[in-house]
């Protein structure tokens, strides 16, 4: 679970410990990610002090990863990372083609990543990292020998991203907000070959009375693209932002170039209860599918529920109906 959508699938932690950390000096935040196919565990340990060091580990899956930023002002920081995957790194456990699983072309895999620069923040509303990595690979059971030789050895690249957001509320337990943010990233590596990966999107929400809207679009192109470095689509949950792909399961889909499209609505209901709907739509290089679902969420004292049924629709007819579930909390918060 290290590609794109693993980024997007500790999004709700991460809102939730930025919006809680400026008061708290330590935070653990845990949720748990389900759908018809795959269970994901996910924990975020925050410590340290937002003026000058901070130290997080998270674990994602099968993906443990550190993270120390050390604060040189408040608008510049060092950072130095290290993540590990020493199983089914990519879901490459779990591959999908026409909504069924393709277990001859699923495969063992290893990843090994660290990555070292500056996040920049000129205003409170922007962020700019500027990042060298070392990525390493281990590929097994794989048929291909072309494959076996692209990542036959360590790469290094440059990982620049940027993120605009402004928000005039949200609510990560959720995974609702009213606001719009944009981002874009550029990933780009040598080594045994070169490739490079371009993501760009946008997701806005806003509140008329009971009624909440969103939407998201996500665009992804990239060179020397395969099976092991295309981005990971598919999954139900708000969780996901605009790499959710309603009414399919987690990683159900791998893409070179793409547009994916997502709306929703939701009604507020008495006890912190909400219903909607979501739609989706992906048009890539390997699929051109829509689907739908219906959504439900709850607020509980700490904890954050979010469940639902969604409705996939393939080229080649309807498929069986995906049903998931999330839950989000913080699990420990030390006074200031």
């Amino acid at each position: 679970m290290r590609a794109l959508p693993a980024a997007s699938f500790s999004l709700a932690l991460i809102l939730l410990a930025s919006s809680i950390h400026a008061e708290k000096r330590t935070l653990l935040v845990s949720g748990i990610f389900a759908d018809s196919s795959v269970v994901g565990p996910v924990a975020r340990f925050i410590t340290g002090d937002p003026a000058s060091s901070e130290y997080t580990a998270t674990l994602l899956g099968y993906t443990l990863e550190g993270e120390w930023v050390k604060h040189r002002s408040p608008r510049s920081a060092f950072v130095l990372a290290a993540d590990i995957t020493p199983i089914n790194a990519h879901t490459s456990n779990r591959i999908y083609v026409d909504g069924d699983r393709a277990h001859e072309l699923e495969y063992e895999a290893a990843s090994y990543r660290v990555r070292t620069g500056l996040r920049l923040s000129p205003t409170a509303r922007s962020n700019t990292d500027i990042q060298v990595v070392g990525l390493l690979e281990e590929i097994e059971d794989i048929e291909d020998a072309s494959l076996r030789s692209f990542w036959d050895g360590p790469f290094i690249g440059l990982d620049l991203t940027h993120t605009y957001k402004t928000f005039s509320s949200e609510n990560p337990l959720i995974s609702s907000f009213e606001g719009i943010a944009l981002s874009g990233r550029i990933e780009a590596f040598t080594g045994p070959e070169s490739w490079s990966r371009v993501t760009v999107s946008e997701r806005a929400g806003v509140q008329f009375g009971n009624v909440h809207l969103r939407q998201s679009i996500l665009g992804i192109t990239g060179k020397s693209l395969n099976i092991v470095n295309r981005a990971i689509i598919g999954g139900s949950w708000d969780v996901l932002g605009d790499t959710a792909l309603y009414g399919f399961r987690y990683g159900e889909f791998r893409i070179a170039r793409g547009i994916l499209s997502n709306v929703g609505a939701d009604y507020s209901l008495p006890n912190n209860w909400r219903i909607g709907v979501r739609g989706s739509y992906l048009r890539s290089d390997v699929a051109d599918v829509y689907g739908a679902a219906v959504n439900a969420s709850k607020v509980w004292k700490t904890f954050g529920f979010n469940l639902g049924i969604g409705f996939p629709r393939h080229e080649s007819g309807a498929s069986d109906a995906v049903f998931y579930l999330a839950v989000i909390a913080p699990l420990f918060a030390s006074p200031r």
